[in-house]
C-alpha cells in the first residue's frame, strides 16, 4: 500500500470533529476497527444492523469521554452512521441516503426501515483489512481525540475485545465445521432464508474459514497460494450461486479463487465446466500487459480439495454457466 495513501487517511481521519468537539465519529470507526479485529467485519459493507448491536460498547465509551469531560453526550449512534457522509470516504445505501443533506439527520427508525449500509473508499478498506495499517489508524484516532483518556479507552477497547473476540471465534468455528460436516447431506441449489445463519458476520467468517480449510488457502484456477504471518490470504470464498439467490454457505456452493479470478467468475468472464476444467466466456477481452492473462486459462483443470465431498456441485457449476456467464 502507498504511503502517501496512508497518510491522507491519517490526515482525514484527524478532522472528524466539528466545533462541538463530539466523540460520536472516532468512536464510532474505533468500534469498526473492533469488529474487523474481531473477524464481525470480513468486507467492505457494514450493515447499519450489526452496527447498532454495538450500542452498549459505543454507550459505555461515551460515558468514559462524559466522566472525564464533563460533558452530557448521549450514545446516539445512528447520527455518526449517517453524518460520517460528509467526509468523502463514508458511502451510505440506498442512494437517497448518501444525497440528504446533511443539516437533515436520519432518524433511527428510517435507518432499520432502509436497511441502510455503509461502505468506505476502497482504499481506506483496504488499509483496515490490513492488522498493521489499522493499528496506524486506531492509534491516530486515540491520540488525536481522547489523548487525556487514552489509558481508560484502551482498557475499555481491551475488555470489549477479549470477550467479543472470544465469543465470536467460537461460533466461527462452530458454522466452519458444521458446514464441513453438511457435505453428508444431499447438496441443495437454495436453501430457506429463515434456516439461515442469522448473525452475518459468523456466517461470512465461517463460510470462509470452512472453504479455506478444504482449499488450504489455494486459488482453485490458478493456485496461488499466499498469506501473511498475521492470517490475511489472497484468496476468497466464492459463493457460486450468489448467497442473495441461495441462500446457501454449502462448501460445495463456493470455491477458493484469488482476488482476480475471483472478480472474472463473478463478471461471468471464466465459469467452471462440469469436468472442472475452466470455461473462459468469448465476451472476454484483454488489452495492455496482462493480455492473454484469462485467455490463457481455457480447458485448464481446476485445483480442487483432496476430498471428492467438497469438491464444487455441478448443479451450481451449471447454474453459473447458465445464469452468470457472459456468451
Amino acid at each position: 500500500m502507498n504511503n502517501r495513501i496512508l497518510q491522507d487517511y491519517t490526515q482525514r481521519l484527524q478532522n472528524l470533529q466539528d466545533r462541538s468537539r463530539k466523540p460520536h465519529k472516532p468512536f464510532l470507526l474505533l468500534i469498526i476497527i473492533e469488529m474487523l479485529d474481531c473477524g464481525e467485519l470480513s468486507e467492505n459493507h457494514i450493515p447499519f444492523e450489526a452496527i447498532e448491536k454495538k450500542k452498549p460498547f459505543f454507550a459505555v465509551l461515551i460515558e468514559v469521554f462524559n466522566s472525564v469531560n464533563g460533558t452530557n453526550s448521549q450514545p446516539n449512534i445512528h447520527h455518526p452512521f449517517f453524518h460520517l457522509k460528509t467526509h468523502g470516504f463514508w458511502h451510505l445505501d440506498p442512494i437517497e441516503l448518501q444525497a440528504r443533506p446533511g443539516g437533515d439527520t436520519a432518524r433511527l427508525s428510517q435507518l432499520r426501515n432502509m436497511r441502510a449500509v455503509a461502505k468506505v473508499d476502497e482504499n481506506l478498506f483496504l488499509l483496515l483489512a490490513i492488522p498493521d495499517y489499522r493499528a496506524i489508524l486506531r492509534q491516530t484516532l486515540i491520540s488525536s481525540y481522547f489523548s487525556e483518556m487514552q489509558d481508560a479507552i484502551e482498557r475499555v477497547i481491551a475488555e470489549h475485545r477479549d470477550i467479543r473476540c472470544e465469543h465470536i471465534a467460537a461460533h466461527i468455528e462452530a458454522y466452519s465445521q458444521q458446514l464441513i460436516q453438511d457435505t453428508q447431506h444431499p447438496f441443495l441449489m437454495q436453501r430457506d432464508v429463515a434456516s439461515v445463519q442469522t448473525e452475518t458476520p459468523v456466517r461470512r467468517a465461517g463460510f470462509r474459514q470452512a472453504v479455506m480449510e478444504i482449499y488450504d488457502y489455494t486459488c482453485a484456477v490458478c493456485t496461488l497460494n499466499i498469506r501473511a504471518s498475521s492470517g490475511e490470504s489472497v484468496t476468497d470464498a466464492a459463493h457460486i450461486i450468489p448467497f442473495s439467490v441461495s441462500y446457501n454457505d454449502d462448501i460445495r456452493n463456493g470455491m477458493s479463487l484469488c482476488k482476480l479470478h475471483h472478480w472474472a467468475f463473478d463478471a461471468g468472464l471464466i465459469s467452471v465446466s462440469e469436468t472442472y476444467q475452466v470455461v473462459v466466456s468469448p465476451a472476454m477481452t484483454e488489452h495492455g500487459p496482462t493480455t492473454s492473462m484469462l485467455a490463457r486459462l481455457r480447458d485448464k483443470q481446476i485445483w480442487l480439495p483432496s476430498g471428492c465431498e467438497y469438491r464444487p456441485a455441478p448443479e451450481a457449476l451449471a447454474w453459473h454457466r447458465q445464469s452468470v456467464m457472459r456468451h
